[in-house]
C-alpha cells in the first residue's frame, strides 16, 4: 500500500461613569463631587507570545478545537483491583462565592474590553456587589422631557406626590422640592428623619449638585436614592433610533455642572438602575410612544404621560403608558391634609391622578425581595444582565468587523474557521467509527468462522468473509460525511486553491503488504510500485482507495495463505501417517507406528495454528492501521487546501481578535457566576 501523507507534515505547512454615593450618614462633601470621571488606565495591549511563536490564525473567530491527531496506540486505563488501591487525592476545593467570582469577572472585563462595555454602569454594578446582599443601594431617575427652553415641573411634582405622606402635614422637604429650579438636577436621599441633613440652601455652590433627604415610612430601609432632572426630548428621541443603545442612554443620564468659576460646563454621568420618563400632553405622549421601550425593559424603564384631565379615551389610546394628572393628585393631597372629611374627594382625585401606579412600580422592583435576607435585589441583577448582554453584542460586532478582513474573491476567515471546526469534528468521528466498527467486525461471527481448526472446511470462504467485513465495516459513514463536508467546501466557494489552480486532493500512497516471511503468496502486493498519486474530484478518495486496496490485495493474499497452510498441514499429516503405516508393515509395533503418525499430525496442526493466528493478527492490525492512515491523510488533504486559501491578516488585527476571544471567555465566566448568584 502506498505511503500515506503524514498529518504532522501537513499541519506544519500552516502556519467610570459614576453614580450616587451610598448615604449612611450626612457628609460635608457632596456625593456627586465624586462623580467626576477618573482617568482610567488600562494595560497596553501587546501581541501575545503564542502569536509570535506560530503563525496567527485570525480567521478562527469561534473557539476551534485543534484538528484531531491520532496516535499509534491508545493507552490502557489503569486497573484497580480493590478500593484500597485507590489513592486518596487532595480534598475538593471549597466552592467559590458566586458574588466574588462575578465581581472578579466584571473587573477583568473592565480591563480587557473597556471600549466594549459601559464603564459607568459597570462601576455601579461593582459598587452594588461590594455591598451586602439584599442591602444594595438602588438609584432611580425621574427624567422630565422638555422641548426648547420651557422648564418641566411635572417630574419634580410627580416625585413629590409619590413620596408624600397624606397623613402628615406638608414637610420641609416638599417646600424645598417645590422651590428648586427644575432646570437643575437634584438628588433625593430616602432615609429616616434622624439622617436628614441641614435644610437645602438654594444659594448653594454652583459646582455641586444639590441634595436633600426625604423620610418615607415605605422606603426608609430600602437604601433608595433618586435624581430628578430634565432631559432633552430630541436627544432621547435620537437615542431611540438605535434600540440596542436606548437603554444605556436613558439609564446613564448626563448632568451638566459648572466646573470652574468661569462657568464652563462639565458633564457628569449618573448611572441609575431604573428610570421614569415623564412627558406632558399629547405631543409628549406621542414622543414617548415612538421610543423603543421593549417589554423586557418595562421593569427598569417606565413612561408617564401627564394630562390636566384624564378621560377613558386617553387611557385606551395609550395602553403602554402610565397616564397621570399631577394637578389632580396635588389637589386631592391638599384637601385630605386640610380635613379628613375630604377623604372621599381625596380618594377620587388620587385615583384619577394615577400616582399609585408609580408607587406600585417602585415597590414591586425595590421592595419585592426585602423579606428574603441575603438575596440580591432584582434591579441589581437586571443591571448586570443588561451590562453583560450589551457587552456580548459589542464584542460580537467588533469580532465581525475584524473577521471581514479577507482576500478578494475568497471566503471570509470566519467561514474558514467554521470549515476547520467541521474538519476537526469529522476526523474525530471517523476515528471513533473506525475503532467501534472494527471492534464489532473482529469479534463477530464472520471472524470466528475463520478460526484455524475450521479452515479444513471453510478455507474457500476466507476471501468472501473477509471481503464482507471490509465492505461493511471499513468507514462507511465517515465516507458519507466526507462527501457532505466536500459539499460544504464547494458551497463556501472553495473551487480553486492558492494561485488559481483547481481544487486537487493529494491521494494516498499504496500501503505495504505482509512482511517478508509471513506469506510467500503476497509477493504481488510487495512488488506493487509505491508511487504518489493525486486525486482530482469533488472529495478526497483516500478511504475508497484504501478499501479497494485491502479488497484487491490483502484479502486474496490472506486466502492464498490459508489455502497454502491447509495444504502444508494436510501434506505433513498425510506423510507422517504413511510413514507410520510403512513402519507397521516393516514389522514395527502398532504403538510405535501410531506414535509416529500422531506426532506428525500434532506438528502439522500446531504449525497451522501458529502461522494462521499470526497471519490473522497481522491482517487485523493492518486493517486498523490503514484505516487510521486513511483518515489522517484525508484530514491532511483538506487541511492543506484550507491553508492554501487562508487570507493573511495583519498582526495588529490578529492580536485584537485574540483579545476579543479572551474577553468573550471572561464574559462567559461572568454569565455563569450570575446564574449561580442568589
Amino acid at each position: 500500500m502506498p505511503p500515506t501523507l503524514g498529518l504532522r507534515r501537513a499541519l506544519q505547512s500552516r502556519g467610570r461613569g459614576l453614580g450616587f454615593g451610598q448615604r449612611t450618614a450626612p457628609s460635608s462633601v457632596c456625593l456627586f463631587c465624586s462623580f467626576a470621571t477618573r482617568p482610567s488606565t488600562f494595560p497596553t495591549s501587546s501581541p501575545l507570545n503564542k502569536l509570535r511563536a506560530t503563525r496567527a490564525k485570525p480567521q478562527e473567530a469561534p473557539a476551534v478545537r485543534p484538528r484531531y491527531q491520532s496516535t499509534g496506540a491508545t493507552p490502557l486505563r489503569p486497573f484497580i483491583s480493590s478500593p484500597s488501591d485507590v489513592v486518596d487525592t487532595a480534598a475538593e476545593p471549597e466552592p467559590i462565592d458566586p458574588r466574588k467570582d462575578l465581581e472578579s469577572a466584571l473587573r477583568d472585563l473592565q480591563t480587557l474590553a473597556p471600549n466594549h462595555v459601559n464603564l459607568p454602569r459597570l462601576q455601579l454594578a461593582l459598587r452594588n456587589l461590594s455591598q451586602d446582599p439584599g442591602h444594595e443601594s438602588i438609584r432611580v431617575a425621574f427624567l422630565g422631557l422638555t422641548t426648547g427652553d420651557k422648564p418641566q415641573h411635572t417630574a419634580r411634582e410627580l416625585l413629590r406626590l409619590a413620596l408624600a405622606d397624606p397623613l402628615k402635614s406638608a414637610q420641609n422637604w416638599e417646600a424645598q422640592l417645590k422651590a428648586h429650579d427644575p432646570s437643575k438636577p437634584l438628588i433625593v436621599h430616602i432615609g429616616p428623619p434622624e439622617e436628614q441633613a441641614t435644610p437645602l440652601s438654594l444659594a448653594a455652590s454652583e459646582h455641586v449638585i444639590p441634595e436633600i433627604t426625604v423620610p418615607s415610612h415605605i422606603y426608609n430601609d430600602a437604601n433608595l436614592e433618586m435624581i430628578v432632572m430634565e432631559a432633552d426630548q430630541a436627544t432621547v428621541a435620537q437615542a431611540g433610533e438605535q434600540p440596542h443603545t436606548f437603554d444605556e442612554a436613558v439609564l446613564v443620564p448626563a448632568v451638566d455642572t459648572a466646573a470652574t468659576t468661569a462657568g464652563h460646563s462639565a458633564p457628569i454621568v449618573t448611572p441609575v438602575h431604573m428610570a421614569v420618563l415623564v412627558a406632558d400632553g399629547v405631543l409628549g405622549a406621542a414622543s414617548i410612544l415612538s421610543l423603543p421601550i421593549s417589554p423586557e425593559s418595562q421593569d427598569t424603564i417606565t413612561a408617564v404621560a401627564n394630562f390636566k384631565r384624564i378621560s377613558a379615551e386617553d387611557k385606551a389610546a395609550c395602553p403602554s403608558l402610565v397616564i397621570t394628572s399631577v394637578e389632580a393628585g396635588a389637589q386631592g393631597l391638599d384637601l385630605f391634609r386640610e380635613s379628613a372629611s375630604n377623604a372621599m374627594k381625596y380618594e377620587a382625585l388620587w385615583t384619577e391622578a394615577g400616582v399609585g401606579h408609580i408607587n406600585k412600580w417602585l415597590r414591586s422592583n425595590v421592595l419585592s425581595q426585602a423579606e428574603q435576607e441575603g438575596t440580591t435585589k432584582a434591579p441589581v441583577r437586571k443591571l448586570i444582565e443588561s451590562i453583560l448582554h450589551n457587552a456580548g453584542a459589542a464584542l460580537q460586532a467588533a469580532e465581525y468587523r475584524d473577521m471581514k478582513v479577507s482576500v478578494e474573491g475568497g471566503p471570509s476567515p470566519h467561514t474558514i474557521a467554521r470549515l476547520n471546526q467541521a474538519l476537526a469534528d469529522w476526523a474525530k468521528d471517523a476515528h471513533e467509527e473506525l475503532q467501534q466498527q472494527l471492534e464489532i467486525a473482529f469479534v463477530g461471527e464472520a471472524w470466528r468462522q475463520m478460526n484455524w481448526w475450521k479452515l479444513f472446511w471453510r478455507v474457500d470462504d476466507v476471501g468472501m468473509l473477509s471481503s464482507e467485513m471490509i465492505a461493511q465495516r471499513f468507514l462507511p459513514e465517515a465516507e458519507k460525511r466526507l462527501i457532505f463536508l466536500a459539499g460544504r467546501l464547494q458551497e463556501a466557494g472553495i473551487t480553486t486553491a492558492g494561485g488559481g489552480k483547481p481544487v486537487t486532493y493529494s491521494g494516498p500512497a499504496v500501503p505495504p503488504s505482509f512482511p517478508e516471511g509471513e506469506s510467500s503468496v503476497a509477493t504481488t502486493a510487495t512488488a506493487t510500485t509505491t508511487t504518489e498519486s493525486e486525486t482530482k474530484g469533488t472529495w478526497p478518495a483516500h478511504i475508497p482507495f484504501t478499501r479497494n486496496y485491502l479488497l484487491a490485495e490483502t484479502v486474496p493474499a490472506l486466502q492464498a495463505l490459508a489455502q497454502k497452510l491447509v495444504l502444508q498441514s494436510s501434506t505433513l499429516a498425510g506423510a507422517t501417517t504413511a510413514l507410520g503405516g510403512m513402519s507397521w508393515l516393516s514389522g514395527f509395533g502398532i504403538y510405535e507406528c501410531g506414535a509416529v503418525a500422531a506426532l506428525g499430525i500434532v506438528l502439522s496442526l500446531r504449525g497451522l495454528q501458529k502461522r494462521w493466528e499470526r497471519a490473522r493478527d497481522f491482517w487485523e492490525g493492518e486493517v486498523r492501521e490503514e484505516g487510521r492512515k486513511a483518515v489522517r491523510a484525508t484530514e491532511a488533504s483538506i487541511a492543506e487546501l484550507l491553508d492554501s486559501i487562508s487570507p493573511e491578516v495583519p498582526e495588529d488585527v490578529a492580536v485584537e481578535i485574540e483579545e476579543l476571544k479572551e474577553a468573550k471567555s471572561v464574559l462567559k465566566r461572568a454569565e455563569e457566576a450570575l446564574a449561580r448568584l442568589k
